[in-house]
C-alpha cells in the first residue's frame, strides 16, 4: 500500500475510527491516503464488496487485508474466507470511506 499526499477527511470521522478501532482492537485505515492492491481488488468481486460494505486493501502471503466498518461483522469475514481461500484480517475503516473507495476502484 503506497501513501498519497494530501489526504484530508474530517478530524470528527477520524475520532470516530479511532475509538471504534480500540473498542475492536483492529488497526485504522484511511482509506483516502492508500493506493490499494489491484490483486487484492481481484480477488473479491464489486458486488459481494457492496454487499458487505468491505474493499480488499491488500494481501498479504495467505491473508487477505480487508477494511470494513463493521470488523465483526462475521457473515462477511466468513464469506470473504470461503470466497478467497484466505485467512482474513480485518481493518477498520468509515462505512463512507469504504463506499467512496468502491466507486474509485471498481470502476
Amino acid at each position: 500500500m503506497a501513501k498519497k499526499n494530501g489526504a484530508s477527511h474530517s478530524p470528527d470521522a477520524e475520532k470516530v475510527r479511532d475509538a471504534w478501532s480500540q473498542q475492536y482492537r483492529v488497526p485504522t485505515i484511511d482509506l483516502a491516503a492508500y493506493e490499494i492492491a489491484r490483486e487484492a481488488l481481484a480477488l473479491v468481486p464489486r458486488d459481494v464488496c457492496k454487499r458487505h460494505g468491505v474493499i480488499p486493501v491488500s494481501r498479504i502471503g495467505e491473508s487477505l487485508v480487508v477494511a470494513m466498518a463493521n470488523p465483526n461483522d462475521r457473515a462477511a469475514l466468513d464469506a470473504l474466507a470461503s470466497l478467497t481461500g484466505l485467512k482474513i484480517e480485518p481493518v477498520l475503516a468509515t462505512a463512507d470511506e469504504i463506499s467512496a473507495a468502491i466507486a474509485k476502484y471498481y470502476v
